[in-house]
């Protein structure tokens, strides 16, 4: 039986590129990799199109992908960023799915929105044709809280979503993370004790056991697993109901 090779979208974090990025997402590539024999993964990993400080446009190394403070701001050069990501998917895809990392992992849930509600939202217009996403993957992501970007999270996100957290993150907290999570209609949600980082070394087995499930139940390769999580409770500041797709993993299975 022939491989067949699925293409997925990493994004980095702030201040980082597609160079600096690769060798920090190892572990999940080997993930992905080791899911499979019928399947194999391309990885395209895209810099972001703004410069860290915007009067020296050269510096390659550094890219973000918007300026301003996610809890409260209105993000510049956020429309372009988004722009960016969906050119990207529509002239080297399809992609199966995207991995994104703190502002990067912030873009993936974005980027996941529109490509399931397919019309003009945010300021971002409509023009695309690559479908929605198999999966997505958020480590360290966030919620933009300005009032301007909540067509991005409501309707909530259906896109299966495996969230990740360091319990000791100083620069995206986990509140954070939960409060994205909390955007999607199922999220997987994963809490490791540890900074801002993508889980490695001592890290990695519960991470890596926990994404390999995820994506077992996202990508249909297990049909007995998938049943096995149906009618997880999944706890919603506002709402309590019945999975019918992913359950909540964290420390004590619930979002806080």
């Amino acid at each position: 039986m022939s491989t067949k090779i699925y293409k997925v979208l990493m994004l980095h974090g702030h201040g980082q590129s597609a160079d600096i990025f690769k060798p920090k997402t190892r572990y999940v590539r080997n993930v992905l990799r080791t899911l499979s024999n019928e399947m194999d993964f391309e990885f395209h990993y895209l810099s972001g199109v703004l410069s860290a400080y915007p009067d020296d446009s050269d510096l390659k190394d550094q890219r973000v992908w918007g300026y301003g403070e996610p809890e409260n701001d209105k993000i510049n050069g956020l429309e372009k960023s988004i722009e960016h990501i969906l050119d990207a998917l529509d002239q080297d895809g399809p992609f199966i799915g995207i991995v994104g990392f703190s502002s990067g992992a912030a873009m993936t849930a974005i980027v996941a929105s529109i490509l399931e509600k397919r019309t003009p939202i945010c300021g971002v217009s409509w023009k695309r044709r690559h479908p929605q996403l198999r999966f997505a993957i958020c480590l360290s992501g966030f919620k933009l809280k300005n009032k301007s970007y909540e067509a991005f999270y409501f309707p909530k996100i259906i896109t299966p979503m495996f969230h990740a957290v360091g319990e000791l993150d100083a620069t995206v907290s986990p509140t954070q993370t939960r409060n994205l999570a909390r955007c999607c209609f199922s999220p997987w949600f994963y809490e490791f004790f540890g900074g801002h980082y993508v889980p490695q070394s001592k890290d990695f087995l519960g991470f890596s056991q926990s994404l390999k499930s995820f994506l077992t139940a996202a990508l249909g390769l297990s049909e007995r697993v998938q049943e096995s999580w149906v009618d997880i409770d999944i706890v919603d500041e506002k709402l309590k109901r019945k999975a019918p797709f992913l359950p909540c993993m964290s420390s004590n299975r619930q979002l806080r």
